[in-house]
């Protein structure tokens, strides 16, 4: 009774976002073969064109714009229901809080598996057809399921501890890119404490490294498609569904609008913003000064501390209307 009476409400509340997102992923790929078929197709007396009857999936496009959608549909769910008040509607309903963020996130799960599940039925279906060679095709529609249950999940999660769309989005850009970013940045204060870092030719530490960033997976032109590495994400979904559910289990709702519901958060955040722009800017001082001067460096990070203080001043601790 719980179950569909929240299901229905979510189906009913977000139709238009939901049904946008399953059209899009269900059909734009199959288009695509199917359009990429009619093209060859009129070339096939030609022995140029021979070979050109093959997608590799390791090198189709459409990831990106996927979990665009996705992105957005979690900001939706949360953020914008938080800021227009129909969040606190909802809380107010005869159902637990778990139940709540449960069913969210199982509605967005259901349209992403049934999406995904229609494109590679058609995409099977027009390839078996056909005489269309394909590759990575199992492992790219594996690999687009998880990174777009990965975002989803982490996106859902930013806003169980943000009061706004705006820091909803932007919590979940800075988490997705995080783990690259702080391995950018330590390597270049260490070239620049050290002289040039080993770290800059380990091929395995950058691999690990780039497979515990989301952002990776938004990206299938690389070798981790080949990899076949479908642990990493399924393991980050779930400490971000389990970080999700005890904030919006535990939080308290009397600060919407705040970039934090949770007040504690605010402190240690500024600081990490102000030690990122310091590191930031004066990475980047010492890589553009001449010789990779020293002075660019303490420039660069006298800057950086200033902005990064504006930036998270501004940022966290004035309330959005």
């Amino acid at each position: 009774m719980v179950a569909g009476e929240l299901i229905r409400k979510e189906v009913r509340q977000h139709w238009v976002q939901l049904l946008l997102t399953c059209l899009t992923i269900g059909f734009w790929i199959p288009i695509g073969i199917w359009t990429h078929y009619l093209e060859l197709k009129n070339l096939k007396e030609d022995q140029y064109y021979a070979d050109m009857y093959e997608i590799n999936f390791e090198f189709s496009d459409p990831a990106f714009f996927f979990n665009v959608l996705i992105i957005t549909l979690a900001i939706v769910q949360i953020g914008n229901e938080r800021s227009n008040g129909s969040l606190e509607y909802t809380l107010s309903l005869p159902f637990s809080r778990q139940s709540i963020f449960l069913f969210k996130w199982l509605v967005g799960f259901g349209v992403i598996f049934i999406s995904c599940l229609i494109s590679f039925g058609l995409s099977a279906l027009i390839i078996t057809n056909t005489d269309i060679y394909s590759d990575n095709f199992i492992s790219y529609f594996t690999y687009l399921i998880e990174a777009l249950l990965l975002f989803y999940t982490l996106t859902l999660s930013a806003g169980a501890i943000t009061g706004s769309a705006f820091a909803q989005g932007l919590v979940a850009l800075t988490v997705a890119i995080l783990p690259f970013l702080l391995f950018g940045l330590y390597t270049v204060q260490l070239e620049a404490i050290t002289g040039p870092s080993v770290l800059y030719s380990n091929e395995k530490f950058y691999e690990v490294i780039s497979k515990m960033t989301p952002l990776t997976y938004v990206f299938f032109k690389n070798n981790f498609l080949i990899s076949k590495d479908y642990i990493t994400p399924i393991i980050e979904i779930l400490l971000f569904f389990a970080f999700g559910l005890y904030i919006f289990v535990k939080q308290p709702f009397e600060r919407n609008g705040s970039f934090f519901i949770w007040k504690p958060f605010e402190r240690p955040v500024q600081m990490i913003v102000i030690l990122l722009g310091i590191l930031g800017f004066s990475s980047f001082g010492y890589l553009s000064s001449e010789d990779n001067s020293m002075i660019g460096y303490f420039i660069g990070a006298a800057i950086g501390a200033f902005i990064g203080f504006i930036v998270s001043y501004f940022v966290i601790y004035k309330k959005k209307k």
